[in-house]
């Protein structure tokens, strides 16, 4: 398993998440090209270096041309995503992005979200850099982050860029550290929290490489990012290690139910590890659906979005709860009827195999295509991945 360990004991800044990332291994000209697919204004988006303390860091320096005059944020996220086919997940990603905080300035000053606004020229730069991070974080092909709790200094209360920093932490850890903290922008704070998986120490892993970023020069104090590259050893991910998913919940009574089968497609789209209905009763004896979710924290902010956009519910319950998972493999096997992909588990990463099982939705293509009963082309799958396995295992003895 691909992860990243996020430090940002000594600040953090959209900038230097981003030029982390692209130490890391970011390609530019792919970012540059997605985000032409976002914004239409001319823009200029470079890398480059700066010193911090004896050592050098990437920063991204953006120049953008585009009004300085103060704009809804949320209309204007509207009109740049518009020509997102739907279901793509960087539209989910920044609607989820934008929503956040555009929820946390509503709050800190007293404004219904129609009201919030920010000059044109700065939520562009916004969309910019957090299409820059997600697509980064894709290409990276990152599946797990982890993050050092958020700095908070002694005197965050009376720093008066502190109440929107603090309700964008909503949620995550955060840290006291010595007074007066360490220089924190809201893109940062933001970006963090709609990603971030888990918030702590440095995790075991082997490690692959190392990237620091800085902020640009428009922020007078010094901040440098690092993050970690590497892969979880074997073992670490074994069935005697537990994890925490997040469990999203919510009764449903007053729903067209042939809706339900497009809203768990929706969530499976957006990276839910599943999700599925109970049928219920409610008070009064009202009949009802339970949609339960398992996602990752990263994940959570784009699932009650699909919730909330796709179902009729206007509440939901969140919950972190423990679970052991078999590390897995996949491979393919060719049966009579063509290829089918089979997902086995194993006890430790690399050990011999105690799970398997043909994937159904490629036995159900070869049976349609093919005019032959799915049983059949299942069994056939199966006894191909049982060769298969005890080939392998006979190697690892």
């Amino acid at each position: 398993m691909k992860v990243i360990y996020i430090d940002c004991t000594a600040g953090l800044s959209g900038s230097a998440l981003l030029g982390a990332l692209v130490e890391l291994g970011a390609k530019s000209e792919f970012l540059v090209k997605k985000i032409k697919s976002v914004v239409a204004s001319p823009f200029q988006l470079t890398f480059g270096k700066r010193c911090i303390n004896g050592s050098t860091a990437t920063t991204a320096i953006l120049k953008i041309d585009a009004r300085q005059e103060a704009v809804p944020i949320a209309a204007m996220v509207n009109r740049l995503t518009i020509n997102f086919p739907a279901g793509d997940e960087l539209e989910e990603r920044l609607h989820s992005f934008f929503g956040k905080f555009i929820q946390a300035q509503a709050k800190v000053f007293g404004l219904p979200i129609s009201m919030v606004v920010l000059p044109e020229v700065e939520i562009l730069r916004m969309a910019i850099i957090a299409t820059s991070f997600f697509t980064a974080l894709n290409q990276l092909e990152i599946e797990k982050i982890t993050a050092s709790p958020l700095p908070v200094g002694f005197n965050c209360l009376t720093n008066n860029s502190d109440p929107l920093l603090l309700e964008l932490s909503r949620g995550i850890a955060v840290k006291q550290y010595e007074e007066g903290g360490v220089p924190t922008t809201p893109l940062g704070v933001a970006l963090l929290t709609c990603r971030v998986d888990e918030y702590g120490p440095l995790p075991e892993m082997m490690l692959a490489g190392t990237g620091y970023g800085a902020a640009n020069e428009d922020l007078p104090e010094t901040v440098q990012v690092r993050i970690l590259s590497g892969t979880v050893r074997n073992g670490k991910t074994s069935l005697y290690c537990p994890e925490t998913i997040t469990v999203v919940e919510t009764a449903i009574d007053d729903m067209n139910p042939e809706i339900f089968p497009f809203l768990v497609e929706r969530l499976l789209a957006v990276g839910a590890a599943d999700a599925y209905l109970i049928p219920i009763y409610m008070k009064k004896g009202r009949p009802a659906h339970l949609l339960t979710v398992l996602c990752s924290r990263s994940r959570l902010e784009d699932v009650i979005t699909i919730i909330f956009k796709e179902s009729t519910t206007i509440g939901v319950r969140i919950r972190e709860d423990i679970r052991r998972i078999l590390p897995r493999y996949f491979f393919e096997v060719l049966t009579p009827y063509g290829k089918v992909a089979v997902k086995a588990g194993c006890l430790l990463e690399g050990g011999p195999t105690v799970q398997y099982a043909p994937e159904f939705e490629d036995c159900k293509k070869l049976a349609t295509k093919l005019g032959v009963p799915v049983k059949e082309v299942y069994a056939a799958a199966q006894r191909a991945a049982q060769e298969y396995i005890s080939k392998r295992d006979q190697k690892l003895e």
